[in-house]
């Protein structure tokens, strides 16, 4: 049985680099992507790939801090906090990821993702 716990690590880190070849790699073919704020989702790996290609040509390293990471069969939700360097320095967001797992891939995953207002005490 996998490690879900560290496939989402690993997965996250990833992310943040972007290392889409792995990303890719821990989605099924039939993978279904959500912000949470659109309204229409990306489905299948190859949207998913032109999707992910298209954050990569940013300026920016995310940095990627998880607080939480819960696994309860086919079903994961992991929350943290994403600041930037780079172009985007001094962003910060905060979020939380539902997963649903299928195999040992993703074939699910609904991002809800917040900007983190510093001056408004949010921190």
């Amino acid at each position: 049985m996998k490690d879900f716990k560290k496939f989402l690590r690993e997965f996250n880190d990833a992310w943040a680099k972007p290392d889409i070849e792995t990303i890719l790699a821990g989605v099924t073919d039939d993978i279904r992507f959500r912000m949470a704020n659109s309204e229409t989702p990306i489905e299948g790996k190859a949207a998913f790939a032109d999707w992910l290609k298209s954050m990569d040509s940013c300026e920016s390293q995310a940095h990627i801090t998880i607080e939480r990471l819960i696994v309860d069969g086919d079903y994961a939700a992991l929350t943290g906090d994403i600041t930037f360097s780079g172009r985007d320095a001094g962003k910060h967001y905060v979020f939380c990821d539902i997963y649903t797992l299928r195999g040992d891939r993703i074939s699910e995953l609904t991002a809800y993702c917040l900007s983190v207002d510093e001056s408004a005490g949010m921190s």
